[in-house]
This record gives C-alpha cells, sequence and structure tokens, in this order.
C-alpha cells in the first residue's frame, strides 16, 4: 500500500502550537448536548476510518456543537473502539507537556524510515495518531506516543531502538472533530473544542487514563484541517 506523505518541518512547528493549545484550553468552560454516556447507547467501532470522519462533516451527519466564519466543532459520539497497533516513537518513559514533548512531535525521521522500510500503512487511517498515557491524571505526566497505525504483520518486524510497536487495548471514547484553522491561523476556533467539558455535558466521566489526537486530512490551501479529538471516558 501507499504510504502517506510525511509531514514537513513547517507542518510539525505547526502542530507544537496546535497540541500546546489543545492542552491549555481543556479546563475552560463548554457548551451542554442532550446526550448520555450509557453503555447501551455506545457505538462499537473495530477501527479507525479517517473516510468516515471526513464524510461525516462533509454531509451533515455529525451535530455542530460550535460554529464559526471558519471553523465548526462536531459531535462525534461515544464509541467504543476495538484494538489499535501502531508504530510509534514513544517517549517510554513519563514526561511532561511542553518543552519535553518536541522530540517525538518531529516526525520527519520517522516518515523517513517508513518510505525507505516499506512499512504498511492501512490505507484509510488517519495520517498520524497521537496518544497521552496518563499517569496519574490528565495534564500531568504521561509516556506520549506519536506515530501511525500499522497492519498486524508488522509487529514481528525488527525495529531500531528509536520506534517502539504498540497494542492499545479496547477503550471507551468521547469524540469530537474539529474542522478549520489551527491556532497560529486566522479564524481559529480552538479555544472552543473544550474536550473535558463537553464530555461531562453529555453525562461522560472523563478517566483521564489516554488522550488521542487523530490527524484525519491536512489541508494548508483552505485551512480545513480535520482532527478527531478523543478522550477515554468510563
Amino acid at each position: 500500500m501507499q504510504v502517506k506523505k510525511h509531514l514537513s518541518e513547517k507542518t510539525t512547528d505547526l502542530r507544537h502550537v496546535v497540541l500546546y493549545s489543545l492542552l491549555t484550553a481543556a479546563s475552560v468552560g463548554g457548551l451542554g448536548i442532550n446526550a448520555a454516556c450509557e453503555e447501551s447507547e455506545v457505538d462499537s467501532k473495530d477501527s479507525l476510518s479517517s473516510t468516515d470522519v471526513i464524510q461525516a462533516t462533509e454531509t451533515g451527519e455529525l451535530p455542530i456543537l460550535a460554529s464559526g466564519p471558519t471553523y465548526k466543532i462536531y459531535d462525534a459520539g461515544v464509541k467504543r473502539y476495538g484494538a489499535l497497533t501502531a508504530l510509534v516513537q514513544s517517549s517510554k518513559s513519563p514526561i511532561s507537556l511542553g518543552a519535553e514533548m518536541r522530540p517525538y512531535m518531529d516526525t520527519q525521521r520517522y516518515w523517513k524510515f517508513v518510505r525507505s522500510n516499506g512499512i504498511a500503512i492501512p490505507e484509510d487511517s488517519p495520517q498520524e495518531i497521537y496518544v497521552y498515557n496518563w499517569i496519574e491524571k490528565a495534564q500531568g505526566k504521561m509516556v506520549f506516543d506519536v506515530g501511525a497505525q500499522v497492519g498486524d504483520k508488522e509487529a514481528d518486524r525488527t525495529f531500531p531502538k528509536w520506534l517502539q510497536i504498540k497494542s492499545y487495548k479496547p477503550m471507551k471514547f468521547a469524540s469530537l472533530v474539529y474542522v478549520g484553522p489551527f491556532p497560529h491561523q486566522e479564524g481559529s476556533g480552538w479555544e472552543e473544542i473544550r474536550w473535558e467539558d463537553r464530555a461531562r455535558d453529555k453525562g461522560c466521566v472523563y478517566d483521564e487514563r489516554m488522550y488521542r489526537e487523530l490527524y484525519h486530512r491536512f489541508d494548508y490551501q483552505k485551512y480545513q484541517h480535520i482532527t478527531e479529538i478523543q478522550i477515554s471516558v468510563e
């Protein structure tokens, strides 16, 4: 399968701004929506699909929680996802938000290795996946993983020490989808994402075990990037 195009150095630098702004905005108040986080209402998904998410935003399938002239924030629902296998560059030990994250956010070396070694990336998976494995609580110390989903056969390959195959167990997530400019770009609506408060407003309890960012599409011409925010819930 064709490996997705690696992100440029400019894109990596821009992501530093995006991630830090998103995480520091998590405690701001949110808007309520009429839903319940009951197990009987949870859908199940065996795999991640960028196509499904992108189409859902384009067809009006997802409810809009907030919007502005240049951005929209959608409710992507509460779903129980199956296990996920990814090839990542990982901090391995707990680190703090901010400067300690930056070496792992630079994915140029990662994508060069993937292309050169024929690593199979599922065609419909997110372009990149960021995973925050919280140690004590959200915003605190975490094991930080950055990479992409891979097929099961890649788990048997040998990789250099700076790369790691990780398997994430099935987990229940409340998801939001943001479409629009990143924080450094004019018209950004990142400050309105408020993922933790929005999950609470729909009856969910953020268990502060895991936070995932799924980068489904980058659009630096129209500034209509599509990013899915997932937080693990009880």
